[in-house]
């Protein structure tokens, strides 16, 4: 009996994953300047119930620098995962120039990485406020609508971001992302063609290029787009897995399994690599290896009903009907209304029924 087993592609990219990988949340912070300076007639900063990792230390030196100063630690902060010493900083330069949209843009990304996307669009709502043409506040704004999966809004800012600064590639490679999940390929592809035309070495908006290219079925002009993104980011374990897919897609299963090792190496709790490798094992007619490493992928992703039907499958395909009903029974607890999964267990359970007919029969023929 034939069961349902691949029911997608395992892929990275921010349109048809939880990555995220592809959306530009930087760089525009403004006031980026190397001086960790306090003026002689700053007023102590009142104490916060905040532990922090160890600051520089400050000097007397004109207000301008001082502002820059807290500035840059917040970002430090920030890279470190220290949101509530980031936000300390940016609200002690807010309260010096509070008609700065630059630093208004700059907490509201440190809100967006606390994920706290309601109070981040607070602060794009005042850096666009303070200065309606700042293209980096507009595109960051919509960054964190497209998180929120408001693709509308976040199109319409991406779309002013453009027209302020046409030449804004991150603006047209985030928009393309949105296009891309709303499943306009076709407007996505021209985005991020933009991009590279604007940037020839833009990792994301190649990437993200080169997954369109897969869904869209050019395997070969997908996987030119991730050689370059492996080019220029050889530890990418995304790329590798991303170009896999493509492999086997074309039917060159062995090269689609090196692309999955080199992947899972680099990255040993990638659920999508082993989902993929899994199904290159299966193609190659390897179930065993299939099952082990749709396995790891369950044991990465215990929510993943797509890897447990197809496990299931296999199992089936292997006679072993309890274990498959077992598998598609917990995808259809995880995914009820899962067509594939239904399916898959509707025959295995009349597969087992004639099995059981058969052995009946059997039985009560013997002498």
């Amino acid at each position: 009996m034939t069961y349902r087993l691949r029911t997608r592609i395992a892929v990275s990219h921010c349109a048809f994953a939880a990555l995220l990988f592809a959306v530009a949340l930087g760089p525009a912070r403004g006031l980026c300047q190397a001086n960790n300076l306090v003026p002689s007639n700053a007023a102590p900063a009142a104490t916060q119930p905040v532990h922090c990792s160890r600051q520089v230390s400050l000097v007397d030196a004109s207000p301008d620098a001082f502002i820059a100063s807290l500035n840059q630690r917040a970002q430090v902060y920030d890279e470190r995962g220290e949101f509530a010493c980031a936000i300390r900083e940016f609200d002690r330069a807010i309260e010096l120039k509070p008609e700065s949209s630059a630093l208004f843009n700059n907490r509201g990304l440190v809100y967006r990485d606390k994920g706290e996307t309601s109070r981040a669009i607070e602060d794009f709502n005042e850096a666009i406020h303070l200065d309606p043409d700042n293209a980096i506040a507009l595109n960051n704004r919509g960054n964190v609508y497209f998180i929120s999966q408001q693709l509308d809004r976040a199109i319409r800012d991406y779309n002013q971001a453009l027209a302020a600064k046409r030449d804004y590639a991150e603006a047209y490679n985030d928009r393309g992302g949105a296009y891309a999940i709303q499943g306009d390929l076709n407007r996505a592809m021209q985005d991020y063609e933009a991009a590279i035309r604007l940037r020839p070495d833009y990792v994301e908006a190649h990437f993200n290029r080169g997954v369109a290219l897969l869904r869209m079925g050019a395997f070969d002009s997908a996987i030119a787009d991730f050689d370059r993104v492996i080019q220029l980011r050889p530890g990418l374990a995304e790329a590798l897995n991303d170009r896999g897919a493509a492999w086997n897609e074309e039917g060159k299963h062995d090269r689609a399994i090196q692309d999955y090792n080199q992947a899972i190496r680099l990255k040993p709790d990638y659920a999508e690599a082993f989902y993929n490798r899994a199904l290159a094992f299966h193609d190659e007619g390897a179930r065993e290896r299939a099952i082990q490493d749709f396995g790891d992928a369950i044991r990465l992703r215990p929510g993943s009903a797509t890897a447990l039907n197809s496990r299931g499958s296999i199992f089936a395909e292997e006679g072993q009907l309890d274990r498959a009903i077992q598998d598609f029974d917990e995808a259809i607890r995880l995914a009820p209304n899962y067509a594939g999964a239904l399916r898959n267990r509707a025959q295995a359970y009349s597969q087992k029924a004639r099995q059981n007919q058969v052995a009946s029969g059997s039985a009560t023929t013997q002498p």
